[in-house]
């Protein structure tokens, strides 16, 4: 596991994180090269720095948080893990609207917790992020579950 010490991370800037939303929406440099008007090789060296970033953001996330990442996709913002110390599957996700959220996969009484609201507003933004359906009406808990499993879906981590 990687100490926390050992990592020095920066968010995104502004322009990084924009170039990096679009071509996680898969929008080919090019086209996102002619509507900033700048060459597609800035574009191309923009994601990469962004997805630098990204990454040390999701790694050090896992570190402080003592979960041993599984898989992890800078490109989409998005790692996947286990929490010794929950016992379960977590989920590190890098957000533009939200910036990193850890959700650890729990059953829950959503109903009776006082976070409900902040979960399903979570879950709601990052579905909308990722341009993925979420069935109405069900516990923030089988959502996000919904949620990550489509993701892990699109990344092609499970079938």
């Amino acid at each position: 596991m990687l100490s926390v010490k050992s990592i020095h991370f920066r968010f995104p800037t502004k322009r990084q994180e924009f170039i990096w939303l679009k071509r996680r929406q898969e929008i080919p440099p090019s086209t996102i090269a002619r509507e900033l008007k700048v060459s597609r090789a800035l574009v191309s060296k923009t994601q990469r720095i962004a997805e630098e970033r990204i990454e040390k953001i999701l790694l050090h996330t896992a570190a402080t948080n003592r979960i041993n990442i599984q898989q992890i996709s800078p490109r989409y913002g998005f790692a996947m893990g286990y929490c010794p110390a929950n016992k379960s599957e977590t989920y590190i996700v890098y957000s533009p609207d939200l910036g990193t959220q850890l959700w650890f996969s729990h059953e829950g009484n959503c109903s009776s917790c006082s976070e409900q609201s902040v979960c399903e507003k979570t879950i709601r933004t990052l579905a909308h992020e990722w341009n993925l359906p979420l069935q109405k009406g069900i516990p923030a808990t089988e959502a996000a579950e919904e949620l990550f499993i489509a993701i892990m879906r699109r990344l092609k981590w499970s079938e």
